[in-house]
């Protein structure tokens, strides 16, 4: 007996062609705490979250205004080593799903690219699209924030700080914010993202 299509978008999908599925990975304990920290904080703005989608890479939030429909979260957790480039400087591995280049559009996402720090309990949020450029993502291409970002966040609730793309040549904003801010700090990393996006 035939089924009653999901959507229009499902209608206009060839026969035997399935639709396009967001490629996931299984995320360490670390991560899976980090991304149910990040949606519990969202928890007023978001839909029910199934807990097993907490423990994949990426996860989807869907959002109510105003905020873009729908989140995709890769969440890394942030590390500092005496050997980094900038001396203080915490960092992300940006490591996608089975080595994959580019982060997935699969459903139109706002895409977030996060940072964890587990003893600060600070996020931070990169602007994910100034990354995925051209040839996409290097594997396991590291990204900074310095350590007074996390710190100004963690006494003001939000922190910005500016930083040059090497590969580009323009400039990012990172927001850094701890759980009780993150509406504010996700509101703003979606403003300034549709205006470098716009300029």
């Amino acid at each position: 007996m035939p089924t009653p299509v999901d959507s229009a978008a499902d209608a206009l999908l060839p026969l035997g062609r399935l639709a396009p599925v967001v490629q996931r990975s299984r995320v360490a304990d670390g991560t899976k705490r980090a991304n149910q920290l990040f949606a519990a904080s969202l928890e007023d703005y978001s839909a029910s979250l199934d807990s097993a989608e907490t423990d994949q890479k990426p996860f989807d939030l869907q959002m109510s205004s105003p905020f873009p429909p729908l989140l995709r979260v890769y969440m890394f957790t942030m590390t500092t080593h005496p050997s980094e480039r900038q001396e203080g400087a915490y960092r992300i591995q940006v490591m996608l799903p089975g080595k994959a280049r580019h982060f997935d559009a699969t459903d139109n996402p706002f895409i977030i690219l996060a940072g964890f720090e587990p003893k600060l309990e600070v996020f931070a949020m990169w602007d994910a699209m100034a990354h995925d450029v051209a040839t996409g993502i290097a594997h396991s291409k590291g990204v900074q924030l310095r350590e007074n970002t996390l710190l100004t966040a963690l006494s003001q609730g939000v922190a910005c700080q500016q930083r040059t793309l090497r590969h580009a040549g323009e400039t990012e904003t990172v927001i850094a914010s701890r759980p009780d801010a993150l509406p504010e700090a996700l509101e703003l990393r979606w403003q300034l993202s549709i205006e470098r996006l716009t300029a």
